[in-house]
């Protein structure tokens, strides 16, 4: 009896195990096919909305096909007359709203000549669009192109975009009016699409906002002349830099980009760049290594907006925080001058000032300070690199060296390198140092200066390769 009750109690147990099993796969399956069916349905919706912003769009674009030549111009673009079509518009359909974009700009087209010249090249031109000619184009607005985007409200995402060329019986005609090209480039001088250039004219009550195309072109014909350098043309792009001109004052007429003039049946060029923000984060130590927190640290851009006297385009401040970090955000690429506050003295910053930033990046400075207006400081190092087995002779430029001061390159793992000849400038300002790179590894060695016991260390302060 034991036996058989024994055989009963494992049988019940595989039953159940059996049962556990077949429920878990049966939960799979059924999970894998709401699943698919979720997906599928998903992917049923997403067309769905997709094939009414086509349908939206390509009614637009109808409707647009339809109007008169000179009625094409939306109500902020950059065709004058600007007209009544609505740069944006929210529409409806099946309970889903969408957003509607339309933008129709002036084209320059190849075939009868271009308008932008080629630096280098005097016998050849480049159209708006992209083309070039030997010809030069004198009223170079060919046709329009209307261009229809649709997107669903809430999402960035372009569903549909839609583009069609009109042109007029008469396209180019002679008027009292000038035309203005302007050209946005990144840091690298490539063409950047899609960035907005709003062009203003207060006195004239002139206010134009348009899209770079792929060559970087916002073109503008039809506008009124004007002598006075009252045309203002901004350039920007979302999580890019801005540029811009600037007008003419009586405390500084010097300015680097002037607001710019136009003159009849004359075409006005004009570049901005425009670039990735990016972030510079300062680390402040003082002499001894010690983080210093609560410190106001100045960065001062090297571009200008105007010279004699020069007026920086960027200066921004920031303090440090509790880790002695100061950081500097959405920043423009450019080089920048760091100084502390008041009552503080740089000692070193590596990378060296000026400090490049480049687009795009996150860049860590360390900036050693002192209050201590005798210690001694870096400004510079040249050169900043050698060959590794080459002799090379290095100035390091800046303050407080004393007589006695010593040179040295340090790096984790490799022995010092001691210099084979030192001499200090009577002035303080400047330590010769000649090292001998036999069998040096190469990458960043620390630049190690010590000025009667006092040091500094500038991190990967000589690169060597």
């Amino acid at each position: 009896m034991c036996s058989g009750g024994k055989i009963q109690r494992q049988h019940r147990a595989f039953t159940l195990i059996e049962l556990i099993i077949d429920a878990f796969v049966i939960t799979v399956i059924f999970g894998a096919v709401i699943g698919s069916f979720l997906v599928m349905l998903n992917a049923t919706n997403s067309g769905k909305i997709r094939t009414m912003a086509g349908a939206l769009a390509n009614e637009q674009l109808e409707y647009l096909r339809n109007l008169p030549y000179d009625s094409l111009s939306t109500q902020g673009g950059t065709i004058i007359p600007q007209g009544t079509i609505p740069d944006t518009q929210t529409v409806t359909r099946g309970g889903v709203s969408f957003e509607l974009k339309t933008t129709i700009a002036l084209v320059d087209d190849p075939f009868d000549g271009c308008v932008l010249p080629i630096e280098g090249n005097p016998n050849l031109w480049q159209c708006t669009d992209g083309g070039t000619s030997a010809t030069y184009d004198v009223v170079p607005f060919d046709y329009k192109r209307v261009n229809v985007e649709a997107l669903k409200v809430g999402t960035p995402t372009v569903l549909v975009k839609l583009s069609s060329n009109a042109a007029a019986k008469a396209a180019e005609t002679s008027s009292q009016t000038g035309m203005m090209l302007v050209k946005v480039i990144n840091a690298q001088g490539l063409p950047v699409e899609g960035a907005t250039v709003t062009i203003t004219q207060a006195e004239l009550g002139i206010s134009l906002i348009g899209l770079t195309n792929a060559q970087g072109y916002v073109f503008v014909a039809n506008l009124l002349p004007d002598n006075q350098n009252g045309y203002h043309i901004v350039a920007t792009k979302a999580g890019f830099s801005t540029d811009f001109t600037t007008s003419r004052t009586s405390q500084n007429p010097n300015q680097f980009q002037p607001d710019v003039d136009i003159n009849i049946q004359q075409v006005t060029i004009q570049t901005l760049s425009i670039d990735w923000l990016s972030t510079m984060a300062v680390t402040v130590t003082n002499e001894v290594g010690q983080i210093q927190t609560g410190i106001s640290i100045t960065a001062t851009s090297a571009k200008v907006t105007a010279t004699n006297p020069d007026t920086p385009k960027n200066i921004s401040t920031s303090v440090s925080d509790g880790n002695g970090v100061a950081t500097f955000s959405a920043f423009e690429w450019d080089s920048y001058t760091l100084t502390p506050q008041t009552g503080y003295f740089v000692v070193s910053t590596s990378p060296y000032q000026l400090v490049a930033l480049n687009p795009n990046l996150t860049l860590s400075v360390a900036m050693v300070i002192t209050t201590n207006q005798n210690w001694p400081r870096i400004v510079s190092v040249s050169p900043a690199s050698g060959t590794s087995g080459a002799v090379v002779e290095v100035i390091v430029e800046g303050y407080n060296f004393t007589g006695n001061t010593t040179v040295m390159l340090r790096k984790s793992g490799s022995a010092d390198i001691l210099p084979t000849q030192t001499g200090v400038d009577p002035n303080q300002k400047s330590v010769t140092a000649t090292f001998d790179l036999t069998g040096a590894a190469t990458g960043g060695w620390d630049l190690i200066l010590d000025s009667n016991g006092q040091i500094v260390t500038q991190i990967n302060g000589f690169i060597v390769s």
